[in-house]
């Protein structure tokens, strides 16, 4: 099917995160690790609160500040003055320079920089890379999946070499996509693990953004990967790729290293799991788990109980490509009719999707899904939906009404159970509420 782009002035209620939020989010997956974004403080300002406010815990992000004159005369400046504080003062493990529209305009050769940085100061023991992101192209998902690749290049060229490679093949290399939520990565993590792998996420929220009662303030991310088992990865016989756009990242390892991939579209539903799994199942040589047997038994039951509030009914959804695209494959096993599905930006898997798809904003949603009986998407949505009289399910980036959003599960048996009991919970409400008005009016 094809992508169609809505033709309007401006846009409207925004679907679309920039890139550099995206960045920043990967880096909260390593441990003792710093983005610093190179643009204005606005540019660090609207991440931070927006991923504090999703997540409810402290981020660790800093910025070189740049106002106009520093952009006209000498922008690698601050930054340079903002890596000898921050070396200085924090000492981080990582380091991760990201690139914003300010700086790609300007034309600020920030790399180089950081090349003759890092060769003039000797600096050894950590990793510290750029990442070009401006916000005028792509979406959170590809800042997501540019930093990761980034950041695997850096690795490779620190402890990269095909030839003293010690493969470790029941060592695998996960690269979850941005739209997995710290919960999810556990799941599957805990999927991998119970084959008989060894795991190692790269990057790992489950370990940084799940909630934690750790005490103190500190500038430096707590929790996630940290530095020496991501170069231990390098020996990993296998990649594991969640979503589309953590393709480019797997292959960069394969093309250095040898390392073979995996890549898999999406972990939510029915079939998915099964490809998962079996695929499991073949290269550990390890029969499947009985309590993925019960799992994938109390996912059909949940599917036939909610057979009722699902029939008939049409559902919106407004997500990341990776995102919409898993979130169509299960909605098409419960028999649910798409009424519009709209993304961020254009990417491969989009484009190869067997329905329409819009590349537009929540106006855009709100004028394609009228007449829907669900919306799924952001917190930003919920306007939309009730303008629509949608039962609106919370879900991407950002989530704000919903305590513990960022710690639901979507991927797996049990995920894809829980979000089925959710939708059909809601249009249960949506169709009772709409009685009791029904009677009211009488």
């Amino acid at each position: 099917m094809t992508v169609n782009k809505r033709i309007k002035p401006a846009s409207v209620n925004p679907l679309k995160i920039g890139q550099s939020l995206g960045g920043v989010l990967a880096l909260q997956g390593c441990y003792r690790a710093l983005p610093i974004i190179h643009g204005s403080q606005g540019c660090s300002a609207f991440p931070k609160a927006l991923l504090t406010r999703h997540f409810r815990e402290p981020i660790a992000v800093q910025t070189s500040a740049l106002q106009e004159m520093d952009v006209i005369f000498d922008a690698n400046r601050n930054l340079e003055e903002a890596l000898n504080v921050v070396l200085a003062k924090h000492r981080p493990d990582i380091i991760g320079i990201i690139g914003t529209e300010l700086t790609d305009v300007a034309g600020v050769d920030y790399q180089s920089m950081l090349k003759s940085y890092k060769r003039e100061r000797n600096l050894r023991g950590g990793l510290a890379f750029s990442v070009s992101l401006p916000d005028f192209r792509g979406s959170l998902e590809t800042g997501f999946s540019g930093t990761v690749e980034a950041m695997v290049d850096e690795l490779i060229q620190q402890g990269g070499n095909r030839g003293s490679r010690n493969v470790n093949s029941r060592q695998i290399t996960l690269l979850p996509g941005s739209f997995l939520t710290p919960g999810d990565v556990v799941e599957l993590k805990e999927m991998i693990s119970a084959f008989g792998f060894e795991v190692i996420a790269i990057p790992d929220i489950s370990t940084s953004l799940s909630g934690h009662l750790l005490t103190g303030f500190s500038p430096l991310t707590r929790g996630g990967v940290p530095l020496d088992s991501m170069l231990q990865s390098l020996q990993s016989g296998l990649t594991i790729a969640i979503g589309g756009s953590m393709e480019r990242p797997a292959r960069r390892l394969h093309n250095a290293l040898g390392t073979p991939y995996k890549l898999f579209r999406g972990a939510m539903g029915l079939k998915a799991s099964d490809d998962l799994l079996h695929f499991l199942h073949q290269i550990s040589g390890e029969p499947v788990p009985l309590r993925y047997c019960w799992h994938r038994e109390n996912l059909l039951d949940s599917m036939l109980d909610a057979h009722f509030q699902f029939a008939g009914m049409s559902v919106l959804a407004a997500l990341e490509p990776d995102h919409l695209y898993s979130v169509s494959q299960w909605l098409e096993e419960l028999g649910v009719e798409q009424k519009a599905l709209v993304t961020s930006c254009e990417t491969p898997v989009v484009a190869g999707m067997d329905r329409e798809v819009w590349v537009g904003d929540l106006d855009d949603a709100e004028e394609l899904g009228k007449g829907a009986d669900l919306w799924i998407s952001s917190s930003h949505g919920i306007a939309g939906a009730e303008r629509i009289g949608a039962a609106f399910m919370p879900a991407g980036f950002p989530v704000w009404n919903e305590l513990g959003a960022y710690m639901s599960t979507s991927v797996g048996y049990r995920g894809a159970m829980d979000w089925t009991n959710k939708a059909g919970n809601l249009l249960m409400r949506r169709e009772a509420g709409r009685r009791e008005s029904s009677v009211r009016h009488r």
